[in-house]
């Protein structure tokens, strides 16, 4: 009979099976031998004082057993390690195989009367202040999210970059075509008043002004064919005419107007012959003929198109 129980008793010990939590942090100890407290509740689901309790009532048990953390080669205190202790190393050890009825009655009595959060003093000085105040899952969630704000942000950016390079090329071809058009129609306009000009020099048999006409002509249709041609922004200032000439103002236009029809005192000319031999616009030219013609500079001989000549001396 005291054989039998004593085969029972040994047989019931040989395996060491908490109930309730401590079968949690049981699980986890045995799962991840060497881990701190900290990993061992996270493992087990459960509280840190609550795994704390349950591994120091295995430890009085037997079964676990506490290996202090130390410090780490830069002088930082590490936590305590626990390790399971199995069957076969506590018969090695005692002989026998202790019972497991006071880690059950110790995690018991601690869910039912701690705290669910309130720390132990002992853990806290060794394995709160060293230990990280997060576990790995924590962390890779935090990765995760902020991987995923970084390729939004990525993809917001290249969307307003791309929508501002867009604006910017509309924007460009805008100024492009209204470029295009006053170009265009300033060589029109100029092609318009060279052939007027000529065909009056035709229908007057004046041979010369007629030559300047054919001539004007010529620079006028290729003007055109240049205007319509350009497609691109042109890097001028105002809205003066695109031509060389026009780029070298601000020049004083009167006196190279004067000095032209000086030089040629018999001869009458219109705006755009003298704006084709200065290099200057026919609209500038105009202006400075008819402020010449008021100040008595210049002497307007006929109309549509009018021609200028120099004026002759008072006493002539």
């Amino acid at each position: 009979m005291t054989t039998n129980t004593m085969a029972e008793k040994a047989d019931a010990s040989a395996e060491f099976r908490p109930e309730g939590t401590a079968a949690k942090v049981w699980e986890a100890l045995t799962a991840a031998p060497a881990a701190s407290v900290t990993m061992i509740a996270e493992a087990a689901g459960v509280s840190r004082p609550t795994a704390t309790k349950a591994l120091t009532a295995f430890a009085e048990a037997g079964r676990a057993i506490r290996t202090p953390g130390g410090r780490s080669e830069e002088g930082r205190a590490l936590p305590d390690t626990w390790s399971p202790i199995l069957a076969d190393d506590a018969r090695d050890q005692d002989g026998d195989v202790p019972p497991d009825t006071t880690a059950d009655a110790a995690v018991t009595a601690d869910e039912s009367n701690e705290p669910p959060t309130a720390p132990e003093a002992s853990d806290a000085t060794t394995e709160d202040a060293p230990a990280p105040t997060m576990s790995l899952t924590d962390a890779m969630r935090i990765l995760e999210q902020e991987a995923d704000r970084r390729a939004a942000a990525e993809a917001e950016l290249a969307r307003a970059q791309a929508e501002e390079e867009a604006r910017r090329q509309q924007a460009a071809e805008t100024l492009a075509k209204a470029r295009t058009i006053e170009d265009t129609r300033r060589a029109l306009t100029d092609l318009l008043n060279a052939v007027t000009t000529t065909y009056a020099a035709l229908l007057s048999d004046d041979d010369t002004a007629f030559s300047t006409g054919l001539e004007a002509i010529y620079s006028g249709t290729a003007d055109v064919r240049k205007a319509t041609r350009t497609t691109q922004p042109k890097t001028t200032t105002g809205w003066g005419s695109s031509r060389d000439g026009d780029r070298n103002a601000p020049r004083p236009l009167r006196p190279d107007v004067v000095a032209h029809l000086t030089k040629y005192p018999d001869l009458t000319f219109t705006a755009n012959e003298i704006a084709k031999v200065l290099g200057r616009s026919s609209g500038a030219v105009a202006n400075a003929l008819d402020t010449l013609a008021r100040n008595g500079e210049a002497e307007l001989v006929s109309e549509r198109p009018n021609r200028f000549r120099a004026a002759k001396p008072q006493n002539a």
